[in-house]
């Protein structure tokens, strides 16, 4: 497993072809990934956190290489507010792509120029160095679509460049148009998907729910990418599922698709 400058050096000096990209898994939903020359960071947790199984593969400090860092809702796990201020002074050309409620809250909060900060909601694209991302709302337990603006504070994001097409769910559940806009969208490269489920005794706690490993693999057995990548299942306590589950259920009742399940730091080329 690589980490830190061994795996800041890793990521910089990857060759991406056309039709291929690149990504690190740094834990929980977090990956670093690489589309043509374009570095992205998206649910970067990076805090270094008694709670955490999982230690930190990286320090914000050391992140020198970002282009663009995501994240798809506002906790600690995916919006890390600990490490932003540092991410932002590290990679200084880096934007910075949110739900568009969280602004400018979070750039004041952050002591980050809110000129580096773009907000997108459902439905909604940017185009940054030839990478095309679409906002697509996440139901993390509930969509919870502000009634006054209409704008969602949980997003999934499309990433669309150099010949690939990746889908980053954030945190959500299934909710019945998620499949009438992914299906909208594909051909896709990889998807990425939260695992852990949801159930009363966690929701009890505050902590709020995802897919389940079945309704993950039927939303995969739906979509059809060349390869769905399983995560949010092993960084909190109380908050894990065994990826097992989700690999053997895929391998039965869908096995024709691909996918990955594998080290944090490790990297994974996809053609």
């Amino acid at each position: 497993m690589k980490t830190r400058t061994e795996l800041i050096n890793d990521i910089n000096e990857c060759k991406v072809g056309y039709g291929e990209l690149a990504f690190w898994w740094l834990g929980q939903m977090g990956y670093a990934i690489k589309i043509d020359q374009t570095i992205l960071y998206i649910d970067a947790y990076l805090e270094d956190s008694n709670t955490r199984s999982i230690p930190t593969l990286l320090n914000p400090s050391e992140v020198t290489n970002a282009d663009i860092i995501l994240g798809t809702h506002d906790h600690v796990d995916h919006i890390d507010r600990s490490s932003w201020n540092q991410m932002s002074k590290s990679s200084p050309n880096a934007k910075f792509i949110t739900p568009s409620i969280l602004l400018p809250s979070l750039a004041k909060d952050l002591e980050i120029e809110e000129e580096r900060f773009i907000g997108l909601n459902d439905g909604v694209c940017v185009n940054l160095n030839g990478i095309s991302i679409r906002g697509i709302a996440s139901a993390h337990e509930a969509l919870n679509q502000d009634k006054r603006t209409g704008e969602y504070p949980c997003l999934g994001y499309i990433i669309e460049g150099n010949g690939v097409k990746i889908y980053h769910a954030g945190d959500t559940c299934i909710y019945p148009e998620l499949y009438k806009k992914l299906r909208e969208n594909s051909h896709f490269s990889a998807i990425f998907l939260p695992i852990n489920g949801r159930d009363a005794k966690r929701l009890e706690n505050n902590i709020i729910g995802n897919m389940t490993y079945q309704e993950a693999t039927d939303l995969a057995g739906y979509i059809e990418p060349d390869l769905v990548v399983p995560g949010h299942y092993e960084m909190f306590p109380g908050n894990s599922e065994n990826p097992e589950l989700f690999t053997s259920y895929l391998r039965v009742k869908y096995p024709h698709l691909k996918a990955w399940v594998g080290e944090h730091g490790e990297r994974v080329i996809l053609t």
